[in-house]
């Protein structure tokens, strides 16, 4: 006991040390460093997904950026190529107006080549029940041999043989002659003040011995001149006939009798021609 009082008057008689103050501060710093490192493993681990998540998006948004590319590539192919058909057409569009445009003007021309045609159908029409009317008025004439009526070179023709109307190497009438010409002339002028006729002398290829006239042809136009005078006489209009001779130089057979004759042609009335080009009018049609 005096041992251990004597070790604890020792120890009493000691001075004391102050004693130590809890670490608040160090226990706080190790709070907050825990916690520190706890929010940072946290937040480590959310955003490694976050990353993740954001990687395979900008993987995913890459892939589709390439597959935009590719489609823009595409359509920017099929953009030049219809562009290019685009063209196409328009230059197919502009051909074609073309093309109508020229079968608008053919059309035209038709309609007016129809209404031509037409005109002159009915022009061909009148003058078929013209020539009808000319044979049923020279019947009776035709059917006593003294007139042959045809047709020749597009024209109707009264062909009357030189033997009934004169002697021969003359141009004086015959009475038989004048009688047949004034009744020709009767007949011709019921046809119609507007028909025009060529009365044509025509002799055989033989020569003339001696008399008034110097050759054939000088007795073919004396002839054709009698009759004109003759048809006129008859009431024919003057201004509706026209005399002529050819003399030998118009020959229809090797028989010279037939080749002696006097022939008065139907000429074309005015609006049976065709039109004359506007470059070929002069003023006198003007009027």
């Amino acid at each position: 006991m005096t041992k251990l009082r004597e070790e604890t008057g020792e120890v009493l008689s000691k001075p004391m040390k102050p004693q130590r103050r809890f670490p608040w501060r160090l226990w706080l710093y190790a709070v907050v460093i825990t916690g520190a490192a706890g929010a940072g493993g946290y937040f480590a681990w959310h955003y490694r997904d976050k990353a993740k998540d954001a990687t395979a998006a900008a993987d995913s948004a890459k892939k589709s950026a390439e597959t935009c590319n590719v489609k823009l590539a595409s359509i920017d192919t099929q953009f030049k190529e219809c562009d290019g058909k685009l063209a196409s057409t328009s230059e197919k569009g502009k051909d074609l107006e073309g093309k109508l445009a020229t079968v608008s003007t053919n059309l035209d021309a038709s309609k007016e080549e129809l209404v031509t045609l037409r005109a002159q159908k009915a022009e061909q029409e009148k003058r078929l029940a013209a020539i009808e009317t000319f044979q049923k008025e020279f019947a009776k004439i035709t059917s006593a041999g003294q007139v042959k009526v045809s047709a020749r070179r597009g024209s109707l023709m009264l062909s009357l043989p030189s033997e009934v109307l004169f002697a021969s190497g003359s141009a004086e009438l015959s009475e038989k002659g004048t009688f047949a010409v004034v009744e020709i002339g009767a007949t011709l002028k019921r046809l119609g003040s507007d028909r025009r006729f060529l009365v044509v002398g025509h002799t055989d290829d033989l020569p003339l011995k001696g008399g008034a006239f110097k050759d054939n042809w000088e007795l073919s136009a004396a002839r054709a001149l009698n009759v004109t005078r003759t048809l006129v006489k008859a009431g024919m209009d003057a201004k509706n006939l026209v005399p002529a001779g050819v003399g030998e130089n118009d020959p229809i057979s090797k028989d010279r009798a037939k080749n002696r004759r006097i022939e008065i042609a139907l000429l074309p009335a005015i609006n049976e021609l065709p039109p004359l080009p506007k470059s070929l009018t002069d003023g006198d049609d003007k009027k």
